[in-house]
């Protein structure tokens, strides 16, 4: 009994009534905040960042005046004060060292990636380790120059450990005079711009369906440690349609049906999602649980079972996958080649350089060593072949040039003839002559021959003794010096052979350096794309997930939809891609419906590019985002992650 009055008390307290009240002053005071805002003359800083997990892509908006923003949304997209940066989404830690490096600080201080430690935050594309997560975001903010401001007594994660050395010396000063010093650096016409994370619009995209666990840490981390002061969060792949839908092409021509199927392949998955107008439709949505991470895993295991132990070395295997895979039109007959053909002169295979992190960082891709005999074989026949064709060619115009003058040459050939056999005559009788005069001198000949032989080898043996005392002359040069007495011609010699010398000592360094034979793993590893059932999943491709999406869609937008795919994501730049996509999806699309796929120029960063010009459309501040003290005013009141952020991340057509 006393257990249970002891539990019965608290609810005492907090009435129903009194947290009704609460909550309704909280919202007053909520909206009193967004009414003072809405009068402000400028739109404060966003920070644009799409979380990917392999890289971050991240740049910041500066604040702009409304009446310019409304007079040319798109002024700061291509401007030069908006620039996109990528960075590793990740910790590492270097051996033996106790240094935590975080996103940018990684590349810059290390060479080796291969000794550090990694730690990621995100795994199957879902923020599952908020620590990690919380230093890339905090050092993506110090580089951007936005001061954060944490809201936790103490100043919670930040204080104790950090985002980096700089976080780490002069954190409790920051987080002490934040507010005070981006008002100093904004009444003076600094150069570096420094702005105060209360007064930032955080924009985070991500993947669809994000569980509710997830997405109110992510909003504790936003809110609470780095002190944002407003976050709009925005699904990936619907940001790609929005600049789909807005962007011009001379080679594209777009419909008026505002669709657009976007098939967003990254690191860690694939999502197949079909919008409206920018927003996505909810019940159509697929997902694929294969990305470049797959990949790179599936390329270690192979190299490791044929050749190399490189279990161990993850961004190497990545780097090389990034630069010789590609996607074949047939696989199947490709497959039978590659049995038939001996391996080193197929004509896809290539030798992967390994990096030494002494001359080079990063690996280089060359010919086997057969392969390029062959290459080399082959140009010399092409080019015999185009010489006997040009000889071919002159005899033909002589043949020509000949038969135009026949009458004349005939009377020419007579007289050459006749005078031929005048000197015939001529010639014998001379060489009888002198086969006469011969006989008497053979002795004085024979002399004669034999001081001339003598003469040779005097003058032969003293070329040899000045050439062997020049030699010695240059032998006692200090390499790559130059003597007085030295000709130009002697100076040209000694050029030619250091040059000589150098070229086939590097030769030898390009042989014997370690190289990664790649064959037919260029296209059998990114074939698991299109048949997952070959690494044991049992499910379709991408091409049927693409065709399932869109038969989830109402009929009358499932027409637009093969007439607009999309492709973004990592994947989207493997060699081949876009053409496997189109032909598949030819064959297993309705046959009277048109199929169309596009590929921009940069699909790593076209979602970033279309939250940067969503970002400034009219309203974006008031509609799509939510301030600190709405949010948890909500969440008092005991709304869910989905009535916060489901309407405002899917339903993005404008108001």
């Amino acid at each position: 009994m006393g257990s249970e009055t002891a539990v019965a008390t608290p609810a005492k307290k907090n009435s129903p009534e009194k947290e009704t009240a609460r909550t309704a002053e909280v919202v007053a005071a909520a909206q009193q905040n967004n009414r003072v805002a809405a009068k402000d003359k400028t739109s404060p800083a966003c920070v644009v960042v799409d979380n990917g997990g392999w890289r971050v892509k991240y740049g910041i908006i500066p604040p702009s005046s409304k009446d310019d923003a409304t007079q040319n949304t798109n002024h700061t997209r291509n401007g030069p004060e908006i620039q996109m940066t990528t960075k590793y989404n990740a910790t590492a830690r270097p051996p033996h060292q106790l240094t935590v490096l975080t996103g940018d600080e990684i590349t810059t201080r290390m060479k080796n990636l291969g000794q550090l430690t990694w730690n990621y935050p995100m795994e199957r594309g879902m923020i599952c380790d908020g620590e990690t997560q919380l230093r890339v975001w905090a050092r993506l903010l110090e580089v951007l120059g936005v001061v954060p401001t944490p809201q936790i007594k103490g100043g919670g994660f930040l204080a104790t450990q950090g985002a980096s050395t700089t976080n780490r010396r002069a954190i409790s000063k920051a987080t002490a005079a934040a507010v005070s010093a981006v008002d100093a650096a904004a009444n003076s016409n600094a150069s570096t711009q420094h702005y105060s994370s209360n007064d930032c619009i955080f924009l985070l995209l991500e993947p669809p369906h994000v569980p509710s666990l997830i997405s109110e840490g992510v909003d504790c981390i936003l809110f609470h440690e780095l002190g944002i002061g407003r976050v709009a969060r925005m699904v990936g792949p619907c940001m790609a349609a929005v600049n789909y839908l807005s962007s011009s092409s001379d080679s594209w021509v777009k419909d008026d049906t505002n669709c657009c199927c976007v098939i967003d392949s990254g690191y860690s998955f694939t999502h197949v999602v079909p919008t409206y107008r920018g927003g996505a439709m909810t019940k159509a949505i697929r997902r694929l649980d294969i990305g470049g991470k797959v990949l790179t895993n599936l390329l270690k295991e192979a190299v490791t079972y044929r050749q190399w132990n490189m279990m161990n070395e993850y961004h190497i295997v990545n780097d090389a996958k990034e630069q010789l895979s590609f996607v074949s039109d047939n696989f199947d007959s490709e497959m039978k080649k590659a049995h038939i053909t001996r391996k080193g002169l197929r004509w896809f295979d290539r030798e992967y350089l390994l990096p030494d992190f002494v001359s080079s960082s990063q690996g280089s891709v060359r010919l086997p060593a057969p392969l390029q005999r062959k290459r080399e074989m082959e140009e010399i026949e092409k080019m015999k072949l185009e010489l006997e064709r040009k000889k071919k060619e002159e005899e033909e115009q002589k043949v020509n040039g000949e038969d135009d003058g026949d009458g004349q040459r005939t009377e020419d050939i007579a007289a050459e003839d006749a005078v031929k056999m005048d000197v015939d005559d001529d010639t014998s009788a001379k060489a009888t002559k002198t086969q006469n005069e011969k006989k008497p001198d053979s002795k004085r000949q024979k002399k004669e021959k034999v001081k001339t032989k003598v003469k040779k080898r005097n003058k032969k043996r003293r070329k040899q003794d000045t050439k062997q005392s020049d030699d010695e002359d240059e032998a006692d040069l200090p390499d790559g010096e130059d003597s007085d007495d030295e000709t130009d011609e002697q100076r040209l010699k000694r050029l030619k052979l250091m040059r000589e010398e150098e070229r086939k000592r590097r030769d030898k360094e390009e042989r014997e350096r370690q190289a990664l034979a790649m064959s037919v793993e260029r296209f059998a590893i990114p074939e698991v794309l299109f048949r997952p059932s070959d690494i044991g999943l049992n499910c379709g491709g991408i091409v049927e997930a693409i065709v399932e999406s869109i038969n989830a869609c109402d009929e009358i937008y499932r027409a637009a939809m093969y007439n607009n795919v999309l492709l973004v994501g990592g994947n989207a730049t493997i060699p081949g891609f876009k053409e496997r996509v189109e032909s598949e999806l030819r064959k297993l699309g309705p046959t009277n419906y048109p199929v169309r796929v596009f590929l921009p120029d940069d699909p790593v960063s076209f979602a970033w590019e279309g939250a940067v010009q969503f970002s400034q459309q009219d309203g974006f501040q008031k509609q799509f985002s939510v301030d600190r003290v709405s949010w948890e005013a909500m969440k008092k009141a005991g709304k869910d992650q989905s009535e916060i952020w489901g309407e405002r991340m899917y339903n993005i057509t404008r108001r």
